[in-house]
């Protein structure tokens, strides 16, 4: 009786031959991504773990409200404004109660999140002190 020999098939082996090369590329990569520095992000100093929060009663007449609404339009005490002119408004109300004066940026879930920043920078050109951020409900 004749034994016959299996002839080895030409796909049954996996090529193994690019995998150092697919190393390579990939430690590089981990390598250079945390590297990237080009990010934006908001710079803001918060108040420590040593500080406990608390509460604050403050009156109305000290608060100052720049209201960013569903349709992006911004209002500052009630008036309709344009973003440039916050920096101004903001400077103005803190020359009558520079100690006092709160101002809140308060932004409707809908509205787009660069018109809250783009507030939140004017508020921040102005050297506002106390600053507190809000959401309307819908």
């Amino acid at each position: 009786m004749a034994v016959l020999k299996r002839k080895k098939r030409a796909g049954s082996e996996i090529p193994t031959s690019a995998t150092s090369d697919i190393s390579f590329l990939l430690i590089v990569f981990f390598i250079v991504m945390p590297m990237k520095k080009d990010e934006i992000g908001l710079s803001m100093l918060l108040p420590g773990k040593k500080n406990e929060q608390t509460t604050v009663r403050v009156k109305q007449s000290h608060v100052l409200t720049v209201k960013v609404d569903e349709h992006n339009s911004v209002t500052v005490g009630g008036n309709l404004v344009t973003i440039d002119k916050i920096e101004g408004l903001v400077r103005e109300r803190l020359l009558v109660e520079p100690t006092k004066t709160v101002v809140i940026v308060e932004t409707h879930p809908d509205a787009d999140y660069g018109m809250m920043i783009a507030c939140l920078d004017e508020v921040r050109k102005s050297e506002a002190r106390k600053v507190s951020l809000k959401t309307t409900g819908m």
